[in-house]
């Protein structure tokens, strides 16, 4: 199954400072609430302050990209090199992020 991973960086007024993706293939559907984790060294969710622990807030599937799309939500940026990091010129207008029904005008 292609599953494209988003997440939104968001401050305390839900205003998106920054956007990361990465695309993988999973041998099964992801849910609402469920966590992903990786490595033992440097994780997917590792920030300046720590390490974070989202859950999937919104799953998408996509038929013309036949692709599932999971958004998660942080509040700090991350540092992981597991994760690419949207453009800030082009965030707004992600195509990814763009998925979600969650994601204010």
């Amino acid at each position: 199954m292609k599953v494209c991973l988003v997440v939104r960086v968001i401050d305390e007024n839900e205003y998106m400072l920054a956007g990361y993706i990465r695309s993988i293939e999973l041998p099964f559907v992801p849910t609402l609430g469920m966590k992903f984790k990786q490595g033992s060294g440097t994780t997917m969710w590792e920030t300046e302050l720590g390490e974070l622990s989202p859950v999937i807030k919104e799953v998408v599937y996509n038929l013309d990209e036949e692709t599932v799309y999971c958004l998660f939500e942080i509040n700090e940026p991350l540092q992981s090199s597991f994760w690419t990091e949207i453009p800030t010129d082009v965030l707004e207008d992600s195509f990814e992020l763009n998925q979600f029904d969650t994601i204010p005008d």
